[in-house]
């Protein structure tokens, strides 16, 4: 075959497996006597092996699982059995507890019905006394309400009543509601009678200045014309109210009117001091613009201090040092006068011996001029000098 080895077919020891002849024993008579086509095909003989294989292999595992299913089967049989058994002995205990105990309890049984009937004869009776209590309570509050009602119409008397009665009796009506009688939560809680007896002796005595009817109707008859002569003080009073309403009116129309002419006169001068303002803010401008250029120029530009200059330098030479501090229009001045006065002074003198004296002044300053520069001459040669004495004791390099 080729050089395959192919696993054996292993027969079966099971001798009680049924054939196709069991069931049929005339299956193979009817291809009886008929040649049998070969088969020599490895590929259909290794599917065959499979397909045994794998039957063989589900047959296991059938097996495996039927094997189980009894062994959980018989599991639960005992498990039903131990059961069943535990059951019958309860049920046997159960059964002797009853027939024990039995007697108790058909007395206990008994009490209960007995205290069930108990309980309801006393709520009868708790709804009857709750039923009553509250009768009892009704009519006091009834009473209360009443008394209450019945003191109040004395207070209503009493005040109707003439002054003089009421300064003589001096009845102190206003008294607080007062519970005549206090209903407590314990409803077999006994009533103070002496607390019920303060707070009623707390009450005047009642006392009446009408003896009949037709007395307060004749006080209400009084009080009728009274007011119909408040009516009519009303009305004239209305009268004056309505004139003094007319003048009030015109004198508020007025006022307003006033109040208009000064809120007119108050806004008239608010758009004056805005002119004024606005005016106030160009002047500065000009100002400032005018002090920036003109009197800047006026006082701190350079002709002008050269201009001061001089004129404190002449006053400083000829009539005393500046330590008072004058303006440059003061010293001028002052050199004024001091010139005005020399004037004078030369106006005296010959003019000859004026012009001698000017002429050796003039001789004098030329001098004055010519000693200056043969001084700075020699000056610079004094300094030539210097320089090279100086450079004569240097070491030469």
């Amino acid at each position: 075959m080729c050089g395959i080895k192919l696993p054996p077919i292993e027969e079966s020891g099971d001798s009680d497996i049924k054939t196709i002849l069991d069931v049929d024993p005339h299956f193979y008579s009817l291809v009886e006597g008929r040649p049998i086509r070969s088969n020599k095909s490895i590929s259909k003989y290794k599917q065959d092996i499979r397909d045994i294989a794998l039957k063989k292999t589900l047959l296991g595992f059938l097996k495996d699982e039927i094997l189980r299913i009894t062994k959980e089967i018989d599991t639960e049989r005992k498990i039903y059995n131990t059961t069943s058994k535990h059951f019958d002995e309860y049920q046997h205990s159960f059964d002797k507890f009853l027939a024990d105990d039995n007697n108790k309890t058909i007395a206990i049984m008994q009490k209960s019905d007995n205290l069930a009937k108990e309980l309801s004869n006393q709520t009868e009776e708790h709804k009857q006394a709750n039923f009553e209590l509250a009768t009892l309570k009704s009519k006091l509050q009834y009473i209360d309400e009443t008394f209450q009602i019945l003191v109040s119409f004395q207070c209503f008397l009493h005040k109707a009543a003439p002054i003089l009665w009421q300064e003589k009796h001096n009845m102190n009506l206003n008294i607080e509601h007062l519970e005549i009688i206090t209903m407590e939560t314990d409803i077999f809680s006994e009533i103070n009678k002496n607390i019920v007896k303060e707070r009623l002796s707390k009450y005047p005595f009642p006392q009446l200045y009408f003896e009949s009817p037709e007395q307060l109707l004749h006080v209400f008859d009084l009080l009728e014309k009274q007011n119909l002569n408040y009516l009519l003080v009303t009305e004239e009073l209305n009268t004056e109210k309505n004139k003094f309403l007319k003048s009030l009116g015109f004198l508020k129309y007025l006022i307003h009117k006033e109040l208009d002419c000064i809120q007119e006169k108050v806004k008239e001068t608010d758009e004056m001091i805005s002119l004024n303002e606005k005016r106030e803010v160009e002047l500065k401008e000009a100002f400032f613009r005018i002090l920036d250029k003109e009197i800047r120029h006026l006082v701190s530009s350079e002709m002008v201090l050269q201009i001061f200059n001089y004129v404190e330098f002449a006053y400083e030479q000829i009539i005393a040092p500046n330590d008072a501090n004058l303006s440059s229009l003061d010293m001028a001045l002052t050199l004024e006068m001091e010139y005005n006065n020399l004037m004078l002074d030369l106006s005296a003198f010959d003019l000859n011996v004026i012009k001698t004296i000017e002429k050796e002044t003039y001789e004098n300053e030329i001098k004055e001029m010519k000693q200056a520069i043969l001084a700075n001459k020699l000056l610079k040669d004094v300094d030539k000098l210097s320089k090279r004495l100086k450079s004569s004791y240097e070491p030469r390099q």
